[in-house]
């Protein structure tokens, strides 16, 4: 396989990526090809997933924090202290 390849894109996703490559321009300094822009997008894209994927396992470590508060038992509390409130009774 050769080293370089040829992409079909829209004029419109064209135009988009040029003027990726002018605001990286602006940012950067120096100059961007288009190529440049595609590689930033992807490495972008890679920054969402990864901090997606800490986000869920913070997630799934709170969930789980929180259900073993709940299975936890409170000293001096009986099956007593865990009956249903009768709203019957408000405003008799």
């Amino acid at each position: 396989m050769s080293k370089n390849t040829t992409i079909k894109v829209s004029k419109k996703t064209l135009e988009k990526l040029h003027r990726l490559a002018g605001e990286l321009i602006k940012e950067r300094g120096k100059r961007v090809t288009l190529e440049g822009a595609i590689n930033y997008l992807l490495e972008e894209k890679q920054k969402d997933t990864d901090k997606n994927s800490s986000k869920s396992l913070k997630l799934k470590q709170d969930r789980k924090k929180f259900l073993e508060l709940l299975e936890e038992t409170v000293e001096g509390a009986g099956p007593d202290d865990f009956k249903e409130y009768d709203f019957e009774d408000i405003g008799v």
